[in-house]
């Protein structure tokens, strides 16, 4: 019964995706968008006059304006970049699993 409880409730692992794409903060929300996309978002933002509000269409094809202040970075990710970013936390693990002392509990109590 448990197991069958657990799997209705769980979700799936999504993949993720192996294209490229950039990230679009803002402080409402985060985007992902085509390179296309942030492009033309930097390039909105590079204006000496930038407009108030910058309107995009994000991975999903949904169209996205958000007040131009509000956005606080635009940043590159592709797949080569995430797959040195999981291996760079897995090597932090493993150096921080060997500085363990023996009697020091693998979970943090807090």
């Amino acid at each position: 019964m448990i197991h069958r409880l657990k799997a209705l409730f769980e979700q799936p692992d999504q993949p993720e995706p192996t294209e490229d794409y950039y990230v679009i903060e803002a402080r409402c929300d985060t985007f992902y968008a085509r390179r296309e996309v942030a492009e033309g978002v930097l390039e909105e933002l590079r204006r000496a006059w930038p407009p108030r509000w910058i309107e995009f269409a994000d991975l999903s094809g949904a169209t996205v304006r958000v007040r131009t202040r509000l956005i606080e970075c635009v940043q590159e990710c592709t797949g080569a970049q995430r797959a040195a970013a999981r291996e760079f936390r897995r090597a932090r693990r493993r150096e921080e699993k060997a500085d363990r002392r023996p009697w020091e509990d693998d979970d943090d109590w807090w």
